[in-house]
């Protein structure tokens, strides 16, 4: 297979390599606001689909 550094619609390879994305690493704090917020979207969830069946 040819070794020269060429990239893909799909990603590809650069110069023989396969391209990674960077690792970013997510604080603590992140972590407990994001699962805040999908609690109290999830929260949101399940109340409008009871106040639909409920009404509905």
């Amino acid at each position: 297979m040819d070794k020269r550094g060429f990239t893909t619609e799909s990603g590809g390879r650069q110069n023989g390599f396969a391209i990674e994305p960077e690792i970013k690493f997510v604080s603590q704090g992140e972590s407990k606001k994001s699962n805040i917020v999908f609690i109290i979207l999830l929260l949101i969830f399940f109340g409008s689909l009871i106040y639909f069946f409920k009404f509905y």
